[in-house]
């Protein structure tokens, strides 16, 4: 069997992943692993399926187009073995969870993001919403930190970037569910 990354977007209609997943029962493709969000109405979805040796991608990507037609999705074939990710082993990170939240400022996700990339950190998975009325938000992202980073360094760093933008950043480590507190401000989420 061969791996395949797939995502699909379009806007969010009833059926859409009975499409997809028909198309690719028809592959003869094998679900390995599978994330989607809705937002703003419009659905995503990335998948990790195994198919048949033989099978080519350029196939594999008309098929799923042709049997999702219906619903205008835009789907694109990465294979992993060609588009390598760089990432840190396993045993060479930590992974917490980084939670930030307060008042909403243009930027606020840049500077953090353009920090972390800086010290080598991975941003794994993100999940952010903003209030009604956008003036407030909530941010969880998972991190895979270098074991060579000091966690509470990279506390007081990220404490810096946001200090004039009254936005609290708490690293929650997943191994023990220990909680750096920032600006004296717990906050505590599920791992």
């Amino acid at each position: 069997m061969k791996r395949y990354i797939i995502s699909l977007l379009s806007a969010n209609r009833v059926g859409i992943m009975a499409a997809v997943t028909t198309a690719l029962d028809e592959l003869g493709a094998n679900l390995h692993e599978a994330s989607i969000a809705v937002i703003q109405n419009f659905f995503n979805i990335v998948i990790a399926a195994d198919f048949p040796e033989e099978r080519d991608p350029t196939l594999i990507q008309e098929h799923i187009e042709g049997i999702c037609n219906a619903f205008n999705v835009d789907v694109s074939i990465k294979d992993p073995d060609v588009d390598v990710p760089s990432m840190l082993p396993p045993e060479d990170c930590i992974k917490y969870l980084l939670a930030i939240a307060g008042t909403n400022h243009p930027g606020i996700l840049r500077r953090i993001s353009s920090q972390l990339g800086q010290d080598g950190v991975d941003i794994m998975d993100l999940s952010a919403t903003s209030s009604s009325d956008g003036q407030s938000f909530e941010m969880m992202i998972k991190v895979a930190v270098p074991k060579t980073l000091d966690i509470l360094e990279l506390q007081t760093m990220m404490e810096t970037i946001c200090s004039d933008l009254d936005v609290s950043v708490d690293f929650i480590s997943e191994s023990d569910s220990a909680i750096i507190s920032s600006q004296s401000q717990t906050r505590m989420f599920k791992l």
